[in-house]
């Protein structure tokens, strides 16, 4: 069953230099039924943000069921079949979109999560970070990270699971982010204490205004997650 007093709340800011209906990061978590989930849609793919959208509502919607893909696949080519397509982007659209994601459930003291990319799940106790998943290293991102697809075909999945214990903390983050949190781990100065006290977006985003301009955060998309 899933806890019975799970909090949640997700923050989303673009590039800089972009507006908020252009990232294609995408972020969901449903506290009833203890599913959540967080994608980055791949930019040089067809219609990428709607595709980590559709992932992300689609795994807090029905979980890690068998064929669950199926249902975001068919919305996604009905969205995108009806418009209008430009010669140069018709080889993209044949392709499909894709998206590393990552999907978490939280039940009866546990907590089991799916991955395919470079998005990442960290759990914190008492304010020191427990475990990474899927990377354990900011050195281990890459431009290849492994991809969920809109066409057919399965999904490289890695899988994970471990315990909770009261006031244990999960935070769920894109790429960037991810990598930046990694290495401020590996510097001794774990940056996601941080981002659990920060629940609104203009403070998010004045935070992630920040770190870019440190240097610590690369400019590209921004999405976190944080259940408590």
């Amino acid at each position: 069953m899933p806890e019975p007093s799970l909090s949640w709340h997700s923050l989303l800011v673009p590039k800089e230099g972009h507006s908020l209906d252009e990232c294609e990061d995408a972020v969901r978590g449903n506290t009833a039924a203890g599913r959540f989930a967080i994608a980055d849609g791949a930019t040089e793919s067809y219609a990428a943000g709607d595709w980590a959208r559709l992932l992300v509502d689609a795994f807090v919607s029905a979980g890690p069921i068998e064929n669950w893909l199926g249902k975001p696949r068919m919305a996604w080519k009905q969205q995108t079949g009806s418009q209008a397509v430009s010669w140069y982007a018709e080889d993209k659209f044949k392709l499909g979109a894709h998206a590393t994601f990552l999907g978490l459930t939280v039940a009866s003291g546990e907590w089991s999560a799916i991955a395919a990319g470079d998005v990442c799940l960290f759990v914190l106790s008492r304010g020191s970070l427990l475990k990474t998943f899927p990377m354990t290293h900011s050195s281990e991102f890459s431009t290849t990270p492994s991809l969920v697809t809109s066409r057919s075909g399965p999904a490289n999945w890695k899988e994970d699971r471990g315990l909770l214990a009261p006031g244990d903390t999960l935070l769920l983050a894109t790429d960037a982010l991810a990598q930046m949190l990694l290495a401020s781990a590996e510097a001794g100065k774990f940056a996601g204490n941080d981002l659990t006290a920060i629940d609104n977006e203009d403070d998010f985003s004045l935070w992630v205004a920040m770190m870019r301009s440190s240097g610590r955060l690369r400019n590209d998309d921004v999405a976190v997650g944080v259940v408590q």
